[in-house]
């Protein structure tokens, strides 16, 4: 435990000053977390691990629109979250800042795109890892490529998807830079190999022929989601892990939250039904967090429009702060148990 950091927020408010409702922030960011401008000088200088960055884009959406707001959304439901996790006894006070949103000319999808890899590049290039919520599929694309420059031509990379599509498209109706073609263009990048690749949800007949003939051209590993269900969510996400981290430099974690059950998650701009359920998804944040660090999330395809009572919106939160804490625990960053509310109240001897 860091004996300069104050702990007075990982309990309950006492009142007066200090008891002001954590429901109301004031500015509004993800976790409460302050906000930094996406510089990497000031990014350096933060000390955080980890960066919130909103793509607010939906112009390379096939389906319905709305996944411009899932960043507002997204941090509107970190706000029903506190920092300390008891469950990992970690604090995640600190972790994360808000750089805002990339942003967005509606007018020129090229000039936004170009916007989402620099904004991107820029805080891979501090050190710290960004945690990318958009905004359609189509926007990690340029994450994709973002992270694959600032590694190298010398480095490995390492992809890890969930959803219930492969995006597997070579084109749709003649573009190829749409959400149904994300995972054709990633694993084009000339540093990430097939073996490092894992797709975990697919299921149903929104996935045609041409994507799993160029999952197989490419020797894609992918796990349907009856493989799922037989084999248990345990032992398919630790399969597909291993495959992602094994001797790669940068790891990249992609969430579209189709790949849960439609009941589970309503507010994304292509339900499917016969999902993961919510408990499973908490599970395998928890998997993913034991590696320590991942170098780039992303989350997409929220749209709140269709949401009911927040429901998506506060998954994806819970799923990518508990990822968080998991990582913080597996790195020995532990709040001490014997800490008391009394300990913080008491004067200086």
């Amino acid at each position: 435990m860091n004996p300069a950091k104050s702990y007075a927020h990982l309990f309950s408010p006492l009142g007066g000053e200090g008891g002001e409702n954590y429901r109301a922030p004031g500015q509004l960011t993800f976790l409460r977390a302050k906000h930094v401008p996406l510089e990497t000088e000031a990014l350096k200088a933060s000390g955080a691990r980890f960066a919130f960055v909103g793509v607010p884009f939906d112009e390379g959406n096939v389906g319905k629109p709305g996944s411009e707001d899932g960043p507002r959304e997204f941090r509107i439901a970190s706000q029903e979250y506190l920092s300390y996790w008891f469950e990992f006894g970690v604090d995640l006070d600190g972790l994360a800042v808000d750089c805002g949103d990339v942003p967005m000319p509606k007018v020129n999808p090229d000039s936004a795109r170009e916007r989402i890899y620099r904004a991107v590049k820029t805080v891979l290039a501090s050190g710290v890892t960004p945690i990318v919520v958009g905004g359609d599929r189509s926007i990690s694309i340029q994450c994709g490529r973002a992270l694959s420059d600032h590694v190298g031509s010398g480095g490995k990379l390492g992809c890890l998807h969930f959803g219930a599509h492969l995006d597997l498209a070579e084109n749709w109706a003649g573009e190829r830079l749409l959400s149904t073609c994300a995972l054709a263009r990633i694993t084009e990048l000339p540093n990430l190999a097939a073996a490092n690749v894992a797709h975990i949800g697919a299921r149903n007949s929104m996935n045609p022929k041409d994507y799993i003939d160029l999952a197989k051209e490419r020797n894609l590993r992918f796990y349907p989601m009856f493989e799922v269900f037989e084999r248990g969510v345990e032992s398919v996400t630790r399969e597909a892990v291993e495959k992602v981290w094994k001797g790669t430099d940068a790891q990249y974690l992609s969430f579209n939250f189709n790949v849960m059950d439609a009941s589970a998650a309503p507010g994304v701009t292509a339900t499917e039904p016969g999902g993961l359920e919510s408990r499973e998804m908490i599970r395998i944040a928890d998997i993913i967090g034991e590696r320590k660090s991942v170098s780039l999330i992303d989350v997409t395809e929220l749209a709140p429009v269709y949401d009911v009572s927040g429901t998506t919106s506060r998954l994806a939160v819970c799923t990518i702060l508990r990822l968080m804490a998991a990582m913080a625990k597996a790195r020995g960053e532990l709040v001490d148990p014997k800490l008391r509310r009394s300990d913080l109240t008491q004067p200086a001897s």
